[in-house]
C-alpha cells in the first residue's frame, strides 16, 4: 500500500486543494467509466449528480437515488468518486442549500454512507476502484482492499482530510461439488 501525507490550505471544495485534485486526476486517467454522487461543480466523471440544483453536475438527486437508479440501468463503473459531506452539520448544509427540508434522520452520516455503499456495490465489479475522502479511513469498507491512502494536513484545528484509493476485489469462483 502507498501512503503519502502532504499539507495543503482546506476548501469546501475538495477537488480545488491542488494536491487532492492530483489524486483524483491520476485514477480518473485510465477509468473507462466513472461515477460521482456528490458532484457539486466537478464534471469530471462520467456520470455526475448533486442534490443542489444549482450546481454543474448532470443529476440532481439523493446520492443513493443517483446510485441505484444508474444500477437500475445497467450502469457498471470502474470508478466511484465518493466524497459525501463529511459531518452531520455538512450533511445539514448541504441539504438546505439545495431547498430539501432535513431532519435528524437525513444527517444522519452512517445511514447515508451506507445506502451509497451498498449502491456503489451494485454498479461495480471486481476490480473496480473507489476514491474515498473523509474524516476517516473507511471508505468502502470490507472486502474493499485500500491501495493508497495519503493523509492531507490543512494545520491549526482543521481536520485532516483522508484520501483512500480502493479496489473491489474479484470474487471468488463458486466451486460444484456436486455430482
Amino acid at each position: 500500500m502507498k501512503f503519502s501525507r502532504e499539507w495543503a490550505m482546506p476548501s469546501a471544495e475538495t477537488f480545488s486543494v491542488p494536491c487532492i485534485g492530483a489524486f483524483v486526476r491520476r485514477y480518473l486517467h485510465g477509468a473507462g467509466v466513472s461515477v460521482d454522487p456528490f458532484a457539486r461543480n466537478k464534471r469530471w466523471a462520467t456520470y455526475t449528480n448533486d442534490l443542489n440544483p444549482s450546481t454543474a453536475a448532470e443529476y440532481h438527486m439523493s446520492a443513493p437515488d443517483f446510485l441505484n437508479m444508474l444500477a437500475d440501468r445497467g450502469v457498471v463503473a470502474d470508478l466511484v468518486i465518493f466524497d459525501p459531506p463529511y459531518s452531520p452539520r455538512q450533511i445539514s448544509e448541504c441539504y438546505k442549500a439545495a431547498g430539501v427540508r432535513v431532519g435528524m434522520k437525513e444527517t444522519q452520516s452512517a445511514v447515508l454512507y451506507g445506502k451509497c455503499i451498498e449502491a456503489i456495490n451494485r454498479i461495480t465489479r471486481g476490480g473496480a476502484t473507489a476514491l474515498c475522502f473523509g474524516w476517516n479511513s473507511t471508505g468502502m469498507g470490507k472486502p474493499w482492499e485500500t491501495i493508497e491512502t495519503m493523509l492531507v494536513a490543512h494545520g491549526g484545528a482543521h481536520n485532516d482530510t483522508i484520501c483512500l484509493a480502493q479496489v473491489k476485489p474479484h470474487e471468488e469462483p463458486q466451486l460444484n461439488f456436486a455430482t
